[in-house]
């Protein structure tokens, strides 16, 4: 029991008061009682034994359900975060995932890269941004707080039920943390894209799936979890359904276990590479893959090693070994891993490789703008360019759909290929929105997969590049509805835009 009293007696000519400080546990407030006079101590006795019993339902009551219970276990580790923009604060929501202090949300409520943040009974601490995935709606900041912080378990949403019980928690309108509940309405659904007659008709579809439910759910919510009667974070939640009632998603945890190392790129960001690869959605953090001449290899670990923690950083699963990267990955000295193997428990020093940046290349009598080849033909997926013939063959100074299909709609795939010039040395993010499938390729290595038939969908990807010129092939296809192929760029100033077409050559 916590609990703040002023007590105020009159005693032998003087008034007694005692301050009960609002994080004092009933036998610590006990504890100070003793010092007092008998009467005064005795009457605090009685007043606090009366709010005790009052106050605290037992466990057995049926006030304490499993739905009190899950909110009593998350409530400390939910997060109210505010960003400064445009002279105001925009709202949103986060979950605590790691102990030193790393929290999930969504990249929308983000506009900046710094905030407040308002955790259970504690005072505003300042958060940053740490990673972003755009595309994903998904982004990791990290508080400014000293000491362990209590966590939201991952759990899986591979696995979810149609109408269980969930949890949410968020910061609807700014008020702070406010919890609703409900149930799941749909394991599967399509933001954004086309009626389920049409979809039914539709082969090779690849989109995001979201999970609906019906808990209330307002703006400035977003990024806030959704959780099960197990306590586990099984949802991020992202948006609602305008114009219908109780209509609200939530990105699935397994996306996120999935995409964590692009949300957190911390290898890439820090110019090194481990050569470690986790598997996903295992229970633990266990290796899947090692990269061969990596310095994962040297350090002799092995597939199947369980990775229990980093220079003494815990680390469950995927998404932690991201997050200890993050906090000990760096030129300054070797990573002390502690793994399991079998049933033996060692410790391995890891020297993580430099990560060089993708050198260009040299060509002459270069002219301006890219080549492209375009087809006729029905197609759910990418086709393999090498077995068919261009209707047409021709140039255009930059990724222009319009003018590369004239006047075909439907039914017609195309590739273009050039170089593409980098300004400066850096880390590029480049994006390809399309309707329906694209892919990008970088020095003949592709680097976008965003295959397949979908409505329009963004994809991305993060790379080290050099100044000069790097060959790119861009390829996509249109089965019917709506077309779209775009091209962007965020620079290493955090400027995004159309890739110019000054910066295409072939």
């Amino acid at each position: 029991m916590n609990l703040r009293l002023w007590a105020v007696f009159d005693y032998p000519c003087q008034q007694t008061k005692v301050s009960v400080p609002k994080t004092l546990s009933f036998e610590k407030i006990m504890s100070r009682i003793v010092s007092l006079p008998i009467v005064v101590a005795l009457l605090l006795v009685l007043v606090l034994r009366a709010r005790s019993f009052a106050d605290e339902p037992k466990e057995e009551s049926p006030r304490i359900t499993p739905l009190v219970k899950v909110i009593q276990r998350i409530e400390p580790s939910l997060v109210a975060l505010f960003t400064p923009a445009k002279g105001q604060f925009v709202g949103g929501s986060g979950t605590i995932i790691h102990p030193s202090g790393y929290v999930l949300t969504n990249h929308h409520v983000l506009p900046s890269v710094t905030g407040y943040a308002l955790l259970h009974k504690s005072r505003p601490i300042r958060f940053r941004v740490i990673g972003r995935l755009p595309e994903k709606d998904l982004a990791v900041v990290q508080l400014e707080h000293r000491g362990q912080l209590p966590v939201v378990s991952l759990g899986r949403s591979h696995d979810i039920l149609l109408g269980e019980p969930i949890v949410i928690g968020g910061n609807p309108g700014g008020r702070g943390i406010v919890f609703t509940s409900g149930i799941i309405s749909s394991r599967s659904f399509l933001a954004g894209g086309p009626n389920a007659l049409a979809i039914a008709n539709y082969e090779n579809t690849r989109y995001d799936n979201f999970i609906q439910f019906d808990a209330a759910s307002n703006r400035g919510n977003s990024g806030g979890p959704l959780v099960n009667m197990e306590g586990k974070l099984i949802g991020v939640v992202s948006a609602l359904i305008e114009g219908e009632q109780n209509s609200n998603l939530a990105i699935p945890i397994d996306r996120v276990r999935e995409l964590f190392h692009q949300i957190v790129p911390t290898e890439l960001y820090r110019g090194l590479r481990t050569g470690v690869h986790l598997k996903p959605f295992a229970k633990a953090a266990t290796i899947e893959a090692i990269d061969d001449n990596s310095a994962a290899t040297e350090a002799s670990l092995q597939v199947g090693d369980v990775i229990k923690s980093v220079n003494g950083t815990v680390v469950r699963h995927r998404p932690d070994w991201s997050l200890a990267l993050f906090s000990h990955l760096n030129k300054k000295g070797p990573l002390k891993i502690k793994i399991v193997r079998g049933d033996e428990e060692r410790e391995v020093t890891l020297t993580a490789h430099d990560w060089p940046l993708q050198a260009g290349v040299e060509r002459e009598e270069l002219k301006p703008g890219l080549s492209y080849k375009f087809y006729h033909g029905k197609y759910s997926l990418l086709p393999d360019f090498s077995k068919l013939t261009p209707v047409r063959e021709e140039t255009v100074d930059r990724v222009n759909l319009d003018k590369i299909r004239k006047d075909r709609k439907d039914e017609f795939t195309l590739t273009l290929d050039g170089l593409i010039k980098i300004p400066t040395d850096g880390i590029y993010r480049l994006i390809v929105v399309s309707d329906d499938g694209s892919r990008v390729k970088l020095h003949g290595r592709t680097i976008i997969n965003n295959d397949g038939n979908h409505p329009k969908k963004e994809a991305s990807r993060r790379v080290r590049l050099a100044a000069g010129l790097h060959p790119i092939e861009i390829q996509y296809f249109e089965g019917n509805g709506n077309e779209l192929l775009h091209l962007a760029v965020e620079q290493p100033n955090g400027k995004i835009g159309e890739v110019p077409a000054e910066w295409f050559f072939h």
